[in-house]
Order: structure tokens, then C-alpha cells, then sequence
């Protein structure tokens, strides 16, 4: 039977999509600079048991980087925690050490960082700007009254308004940056978010800089989990939906609404995506950070890796059906 042109078209586009996800000339390094976190959100899985990342490790990774600059096309590093901005010194240093090798090595460099924006301040963000972290995700909860419910400091106080001084500093500023909010609705708060919602529309929506993600809240093994009513995956396709309609107002006019398309690959199972944590545990998930296959090898001084045999192969088989 011959193959159809639309086939083999679908074919090629599979071949050149599974090479960007296997080829050791693309790498992205996921960094926790500090697995230490100034909130207790409610949902939280992480336990806090790591500290700042080591001076040792730091090193590691500044020699990781330098012995794949050579080959490298693409290098994204993107920094999560913990809250990373605790460890803003180790982000500029490694970072700068990515842009100038980048600059040597002619190759192109991105990065990114989730953080809860408590201290993403002018000064900071101009600062990360500087070694190419330009890229933020910050995380709301609905309006002040909700928010502060569920997304608190570790001392138990608010958060939402100095989040949102500090997004209103980056709208009006000239920085280059990439701003995803994500917001999150449980069982107990998707009917309380239009105010949000409507704010988000009127402050932010007009700069392009800026994009909303809704995302609805999961049981992801942290101490909560049996006190949080999470929605089936059909009731937040339903919710998503209808935030995304008041967030256009009526208007049929495109909005920022960021969406994870159906061909999205986890990170986790990419062959060059790794993660580094702060104690040099080299992994793949930041989610499952304490399961042992989640350890995949150790980092060392030097830059290389002291692999665990047979951890990292069933993280990465599925990419041969490109269906991980």
C-alpha cells in the first residue's frame, strides 16, 4: 500500500519533532537553587528538607555547562525551588556564567523561573533581565480575600498585595520579560474568581507581555491533600473554559491565554532535560522530588555525572512513540 503524502508529511514532522527532544545539541537544565520556601501554600507536596544549594554544586553545574558549551545550539535553564529568589545570588551567578558562555560558544540561551513574585521587585527583575532570566510564571490564587487563604507566608500572613505591587511595577516598566500568570481554582474557589479574573483582563491583558494559564488544582502528595476538594478532569475542562470566556470579555478579539497543546512532551521525559537540586541530586521530575527513581544520578564538582545504572532508561522510553 502506498503512504499517502498527508502521512508521510505527519511522519517527517514526527522524525524532526523526536530529534529537538533527543539531540544532546539542545540541553535544558532544571535548577533549585534553594529547596527552602518563604510560603506554606496549602496544596504544597515539597517538604523543605534541602537548603541553599552548595558551593560544590554550584560549581558542578557552572563546570556542567562548560563542558557541553561547545556543542550546544540551545541551552535553557529554568530555575524553581523552593522559592528561588531566596538564593538570587546563586541564580545571577550561574546565569551570568550561562550568558557569557553563550556569548563565546555562539550558541542560543533562554531562561526561565516559576516563582511565587513576593520578591520580584524592580531591582530583582532588572537584575535577572541582565543574565537573560526573562521569562517569569507566577502563581494567584483568586482575589486578595481567596488568595491569601491558600497561598500564605510561612509566618501565616497575606501575600497577594505585594505580588501585585510588583507585577503593576513590571507593567510599567520597559523590561523585556515574559510574564505567565498562573491561576489556580480547587472545588472550594472556582466560583470565586471572577474578580481576578476581571482585573487580570483590565491591568495586564493590553501588554502582550504578560499571559494568564488557568490550572486547576491537583492531589500531588502533600500533607493537605485529603482536606482539598479537586475537581474531576472533565469539571476544570469546564471551569477553564468559562474563565477563558470572561477573560475575553465578549470581545472576540485575541487575548493572552496560554495553553498546553496536545503535542506537549513533560520535560521529564525529554533525554536532554535534567534536573539539578540543591544538594547535587541530579533528577528528572520536580514534582516526585524524594521517590528514588527520581534520582537518576549525582552531580559532581567537575561537572560530570556519577550516574545510578538503570534509573534514567524508563524516563525517556516513551519518546520512540512520542508518547511519554
Amino acid at each position: 500500500m502506498a503512504i499517502s503524502t498527508l502521512d508521510a508529511t505527519r511522519s517527517e514532522q514526527e522524525l524532526l519533532r523526536r530529534g529537538k527532544l533527543v539531540t544532546n545539541k539542545n540541553f535544558q537544565l532544571i535548577l533549585l537553587p534553594t529547596e527552602q520556601c518563604n510560603f506554606r501554600c496549602v496544596y504544597c507536596y515539597e517538604d523543605f528538607a534541602v537548603g541553599r544549594m552548595k558551593q560544590e554544586v554550584v560549581q558542578g553545574v557552572k563546570a556542567l555547562l562548560d563542558r557541553r558549551s561547545l556543542s550546544l545550539h540551545y541551552l535553557n535553564l529554568s530555575w524553581f525551588g523552593g522559592e528561588p529568589l531566596l538564593a538570587k545570588d546563586i541564580i545571577l551567578d550561574v546565569a551570568g556564567h550561562a550568558t557569557e558562555l553563550a556569548r563565546k560558544s555562539q550558541f542560543n540561551y533562554s531562561s526561565n523561573i516559576t516563582t511565587n513574585g513576593y520578591h520580584l521587585d524592580m531591582t530583582t527583575a532588572t537584575a535577572l533581565v541582565q543574565v537573560g532570566v526573562n521569562s517569569y510564571q507566577i502563581s494567584l490564587d483568586g482575589p486578595p480575600d481567596v488568595h491569601n487563604r491558600t497561598r500564605r507566608r510561612a509566618d501565616g500572613s497575606g501575600t497577594f498585595e505585594r505580588i501585585w505591587t510588583n507585577l503593576m511595577g513590571l507593567r510599567a516598566s520597559s523590561l523585556p520579560v515574559r510574564i505567565m500568570l498562573r491561576v489556580h481554582f480547587s472545588a472550594d474557589t472556582c466560583e470565586l474568581l471572577n474578580p481576578l479574573v476581571d482585573a487580570l483582563r483590565d491591568t495586564f491583558l493590553d501588554d502582550p507581555r504578560f499571559s494568564v494559564f488557568f490550572k486547576g488544582v491537583e492531589h500531588l502528595g502533600g500533607p493537605n491533600d485529603a482536606e482539598i476538594r479537586v475537581l474531576s478532569k472533565a469539571q476544570q475542562a469546564a471551569v477553564i473554559a468559562r474563565l477563558q470566556a470572561r477573560l475575553r470579555g465578549g470581545d472576540s478579539s485575541p487575548v493572552n491565554i496560554h495553553e498546553i497543546g496536545d503535542d506537549y512532551v513533560c520535560y521529564a521525559a525529554r533525554p536532554n532535560s535534567l534536573m539539578i537540586r540543591a544538594n547535587g541530586d541530579v533528577g528528572k521530575c520536580t514534582v516526585i522530588l524524594n521517590d528514588e527513581r527520581n534520582k537518576v544520578a549525582t552531580l559532581r564538582p567537575d561537572g560530570t555525572l556519577a550516574l545510578v545504572p538503570g534509573r534514567l532508561g524508563p524516563w525517556v522510553r516513551g519518546i520512540e512513540s512520542l508518547d511519554p
